[in-house]
């Protein structure tokens, strides 16, 4: 079962590639990480950066910057070469680097900017642990792909709804819901990972799903301690 994340519900069909390893294990384990943490030291570059200038996207640049993760996504799905995967994953993280200034800047200026770096802070940890968990002690996470897929899909509908009803919006156990899916899928995305054949290509969309994970989790505990507040 294919299961990439975002704020959106994403889909490079990693999880269904074949074929054999050219690459150790670990050196396949340490390219994902390294790939995983450019796409995240390219956000926060991108979001510094936008902080600084006041980078406030108009409404057609947001229409672009939100529609540009969706091609990465269609390229990284389609396209087997490294360089078609790699195309897709910039299309997704830049995008949502940009996007991340003008939200981190509101915490700021509303004097708040502490809570942005509890985020961080709370987010690395969780992060560091889930990975530690997923590689080693991957039968904790062999049965989760249902449910966290489920609990995904449930969570979506409820982000809509949410979208009408005021209510269901502003509810904050859907966010509790949401970081609970997200740190798991971390773990359990380091599990799967385990088992697909060591590629390059392979290497890619798993940090894209890693990344995906990662920057949910990050938007969604930033959101909790906002709301606790």
């Amino acid at each position: 079962m294919a299961t990439n994340r975002s704020l959106l519900s994403f889909d490079t069909g990693v999880w269904d590639r074949a074929g054999s390893d050219v690459m150790g294990r670990r050196s396949f384990l340490g390219v994902v990480s390294g790939l995983t943490l450019w796409g995240l030291g390219i956000n926060a570059a991108l979001a510094y950066w936008a902080m600084q200038t006041g980078f406030q996207p108009s409404f057609w640049v947001m229409i672009a910057l939100m529609a540009l993760p969706f091609a990465g996504v269609l390229i990284s799905n389609f396209t087997k070469s490294l360089a078609g995967g790699l195309l897709g994953y910039h299309l997704i993280l830049i995008p949502f680097g940009l996007m991340l200034g003008p939200i981190l800047n509101a915490y700021t200026r509303a004097g708040a900017g502490s809570i942005v770096s509890q985020a961080l802070i709370l987010t690395g940890c969780t992060t560091g642990v889930m990975t530690l968990l997923g590689l080693s002690y991957p039968n904790l996470f062999a049965k989760l792909g249902g449910v966290l897929f489920g609990g995904l899909v449930a969570l979506l509908v409820l982000r809509l709804i949410g979208m009408f009803v005021p209510s269901i919006g502003n509810a904050g156990w859907i966010d509790w819901l949401a970081a609970g899916i997200f740190t798991l899928y971390i773990g359990y995305d380091w599990y799967r990972a385990m088992s697909l054949p060591a590629t390059g290509r392979n290497a890619v969309d798993v940090a894209i799903s890693l990344y995906l994970d990662i920057i949910n989790l990050f938007l969604t505990i930033l959101r909790l301690l906002g709301r606790r507040d």
